[in-house]
């Protein structure tokens, strides 16, 4: 019998001192899995910093100058200029400098292009014009206008502080070379890529910082008739 009763005080004593024991190493764990969560989520707040810190978009103020143009071969004759004559002249007036190979322009407005080879078969295409600049690098361009347009600016690889950028109606490759220029007319994109802007019409410019995608700058000129 006493032995039984020893038992009896024995067991439940040492049942009820078992979560007693156990609560110290319970603490300890929770407190591990504390700590890791917390430095997980530091970790995780440097990384998207850092992502944050490289992706940056590029600030920079740029006005359009000048644009002077009219439609080639279309309309009445004191209202036609020449391609090479649509001219819209960029200056880069503060800010980030530019890498020209992640920079992009749109303009859109009322002009025309050509369907096929100008004086060669060709015809002219006249309604909604959109003109796209994949980069601004001299890649696909026509040297004869865009690098002679803009000799200096290319020189370092980059759109820098007081520097203008030239953009022609005929900077669009010719011959085999692909070209970087793409001109649509009213959708159709089968076109020569070049463009003239019809005088006297308003066109919109964006500049483009083609890697974060968004939208440096936007402006709006008339086109002034080309002397």
């Amino acid at each position: 019998m006493k032995a039984w009763g020893s038992l009896r005080h024995k067991y439940p004593y040492s049942l009820k001192s078992a979560p007693e024991g156990l609560s110290p190493v319970v603490g300890s764990l929770l407190l591990l899995l504390i700590t890791f969560v917390l430095v997980g989520a530091i970790a995780s707040s440097v990384n998207l910093s850092g992502c944050r810190t490289n992706f940056q978009q590029p600030m920079a103020s740029i006005t359009l100058e000048s644009c002077e143009g009219g439609l080639y071969d279309v309309g009445p004759t004191a209202e036609r200029a020449r391609l090479e004559e649509n001219r819209i002249v960029l200056m880069h007036e503060g800010g980030d400098s530019l890498r020209l190979d992640s920079i992009s322009i749109r303009i859109s407005g009322s002009g025309n292009s050509y369907k096929g080879i100008p004086g060669n078969g060709g015809s002219p295409l006249s309604g909604d014009l959109s003109v796209f600049y994949w980069d601004l690098s001299p890649r696909g361009k026509n040297s004869a206008y865009y690098l002679v347009n803009n000799n200096a600016t290319l020189e370092d690889g980059s759109w820098d502080v007081g520097e203008r950028l030239v953009l022609c109606g005929q900077d669009s490759a010719v011959g085999d070379i692909k070209s970087s220029v793409k001109v649509s007319v009213d959708g159709d994109d089968k076109t020569s890529d070049n463009y003239g802007f019809k005088a006297g019409t308003e066109i919109t410019l964006k500049i483009i910082d083609r890697k974060g995608r968004n939208v440096i700058a936007e402006r709006k000129a008339v086109v002034k008739l080309a002397d």
